[in-house]
């Protein structure tokens, strides 16, 4: 992840925070779906931000760059962990799960993120990864709106087939996917119930195993 994208959500915490009390409706849904996904153990979410999805998920541990943002997290009762993803700080098979939500598109090296993430995981252990869905209109949304939010100013998507490709080259086995923000941005007049698969939601949620 590059300094700049660390010094943006470090200097815009609160706002990055305030969002999601301004946008219940889409918060709701994605935690929704993660539920359907998110298994029980010992679990990590590598970039917890303020620790929304974290605290609402029970998954105990949290890592990220930015330390303003860890500093909420921690009241939220997450513990946390200052680091990067590309090179997490744990031992080998150290986790039963791990969760990254939309982190994925704010890091300079992706494919290491996810090997980094599968070296930690216990055997059969999980990965959860939410994604916004690059071929989705929320995407197209965010992106013509990037110079305002800054937000997603440097952000990479990636579509779901992207990621599953991916999954093939480092020792992780798909599978099942939800998916949800099937209404149209910019917001949802309601909290929506998770769809299985993907192709037609802004936020996907991918579920993959360690085979070895």
């Amino acid at each position: 992840m590059s300094r700049e994208i660390i010094r943006i959500f470090n200097k815009r915490w609160k706002q990055y925070d305030e969002w999601f009390e301004k946008h219940q409706k889409i918060y709701q849904s994605e935690i929704i779906a993660l539920k359907k996904i998110i298994p029980s153990g010992l679990g990590l979410e590598i970039g917890v931000g303020t620790g929304r999805f974290a605290s609402s998920l029970s998954v105990r541990f949290g890592l990220d760059p930015s330390f303003n943002m860890l500093k909420c997290a921690r009241r939220r009762n997450v513990g946390v962990i200052q680091g990067l993803g590309e090179n997490l700080p744990f031992k080998d098979e150290s986790f039963n799960f791990i969760l990254i939500v939309v982190t994925i598109c704010f890091v300079d090296e992706p494919l290491n993120l996810l090997r980094e993430s599968v070296r930690i995981l216990r055997k059969k252990g999980e990965l959860i990864l939410g994604i916004l869905e690059k071929k989705s209109a929320w995407v197209r949304f965010y992106e013509a709106r990037a110079d305002q939010s800054k937000f997603y100013e440097d952000a990479h998507f990636f579509s779901a087939e992207e990621i599953l490709q991916t999954f093939k080259n480092i020792g992780i086995e798909y599978r099942g996917a939800y998916q949800t923000l099937l209404q149209s941005p910019p917001d949802i007049s309601k909290i929506e119930e998770p769809r299985k698969g993907f192709g037609q939601g802004g936020f996907v949620v991918l579920k993959a195993v360690k085979k070895k």
